[in-house]
């Protein structure tokens, strides 16, 4: 698989190419937000990540779309907030990009941040895959047009559920197509389960 180390206006990120991979052709695209275990100034914070396994896989559903990582450099995402807005219109305005198979994925402060990229460009996205995450609930109608798959553990200590149920029962409140998990024995890890599930990848990259 093609990897390639990348800079865009400070941001470092790690772009996974398509396994047979066609200039000239469009893939579908997952934007990726790491959590808090993941930042740094390299990439060796990302050793031992779920996500980067599933992407070595020969049967990894992603092995068909393009996997984008930026990494945090800073205390959190907001701090590089514009920027990464940038790089997120950068990506989706590259010519390999499947403009109707733009899709984001996250895990605790990556979820947080997910959500956030998704109210400030909500026409960019058109699926989001939330692991143990929150957000402005009360301003959820700006994302009602995009699908959801969120997921939470009810053992979760860091990242209350509640964080979850709250954005879910907005969103459903917009008559948005969300779908929320909660994992009766998971506590903060529940992105493990959560990509170890080759359907919720599939989803998150096929139309």
């Amino acid at each position: 698989m093609r990897i390639d180390k990348k800079t865009f206006k400070g941001i470092r990120y790690l772009l996974f190419y398509p396994v047979n991979y066609v200039e000239g052709k469009q893939y579908p695209v997952v934007f990726h937000f790491h959590g808090a275990g993941g930042r740094g100034t390299d990439f060796k914070e990302f050793k031992g990540s779920v996500i980067l396994d599933i992407l070595g896989r020969e049967d990894s559903p992603l092995k068909d779309a393009f996997f984008v990582i930026p990494q945090c450099h800073t205390d959190t995402w907001f701090d590089i907030f514009n920027p990464l807005l940038e790089l997120v219109k950068h990506i989706y305005n590259q010519p390999f990009t499947d403009k109707t198979r733009f899709t984001g994925s996250g895990i605790s402060m990556g979820a947080y941040t997910l959500y956030q990229v998704l109210m400030c460009l909500p026409e960019l996205f058109s699926k989001a895959l939330v692991c143990c995450g929150g957000g402005m609930y009360w301003n959820s109608g700006r994302i009602k047009d995009i699908k959801f798959r969120i997921f939470h553990g009810e053992k979760d200590n860091c990242v209350y559920p509640e964080e979850a149920r709250r954005m879910y029962a907005r969103l459903l409140d917009t008559n948005a197509d969300a779908v929320l998990t909660i994992y009766p024995e998971c506590d903060h890890d529940c992105w493990t389960k959560t990509y170890n599930n080759y359907d919720n990848l599939s989803w998150l990259v096929n139309m």
